[in-house]
């Protein structure tokens, strides 16, 4: 777990400060204490208030980046690290998602079969421990099968071919009788006498109508 300098003042369940429904009633919420001395719960109230707070942030941000939060009033850094948190919270590095132009924006990668620096990218690296990025490129995505048989045999980022299901077509010509069962005995009527084949049709692929996207993954 990351390391976090920014601690919560007075959080212990007898901590002494003021309740909330005092708190709640005091000028000082507003104005600020003024001259003349302050009690030390109210004063532990406001400490504790606002160092809860920086407190949780500062753990989100360390444990979202995976780095330590260091109490040095960097405010520029904090900041940076801050906006770079809640972009990673939402979309984890890695996650496959498709970008609608050929450059993907700062700090995102292609999914083209790359090479990464797992040490300049070490979150990447978590989701892609090979270093290597999967080839999306002309890809559809699909979910893997985990267990429930429809897609036997897969490993998460394993390749499949394209492959047409298990079927035939037949079309038997009788002599006589143009069409007929295939497997009528020879030498009558009711016989096959040939068995012509389509001509080829199509493409040099099977596909659903699509639009293409750049498939990208956000490296840190």
């Amino acid at each position: 777990m990351a390391k976090n300098e920014f601690k919560a003042f007075a959080t212990a369940v007898n901590a002494n400060v003021t309740p909330q429904s005092e708190w709640e009633t005091l000028p000082v919420t507003s104005t600020g204490f003024q001259s003349g001395k302050a009690s030390s719960a109210q004063i532990n109230k406001a400490l504790r208030q606002s160092s809860f707070v920086a407190s949780c942030v500062a753990q989100f941000i360390g444990d979202t980046l995976a780095q330590d939060m260091i109490d040095n009033g960097d405010r520029t850094s904090f900041l940076t690290a801050l906006r770079q948190s809640v972009v990673n919270g939402s979309v984890p590095a890695g996650v496959p998602m498709p970008w609608p132009a050929a450059i993907p924006p700062v700090g995102w990668l292609k999914c083209n079969g790359a090479s990464f620096d797992k040490t300049a990218y070490p979150l990447l690296a978590r989701a892609y421990p090979s270093g290597v990025l999967p080839d999306l490129r002309g890809e559809f995505i699909r979910g893997w099968d985990d267990g429930r048989g429809v897609d036997a045999g897969r490993q998460i980022l394993s390749y499949q071919s394209d492959e047409f299901r298990k079927h035939n077509h037949g079309c038997p010509v009788n002599g006589s009788t143009d069409l007929n069962y295939q497997n009528a005995a020879a030498g009558d009527s009711t016989s096959t006498d040939a068995w012509p084949n389509s001509l080829d049709s199509g493409g040099n692929e099977t596909r659903p109508r699509n639009i293409a996207f750049n498939h990208i993954v956000r490296a840190a």
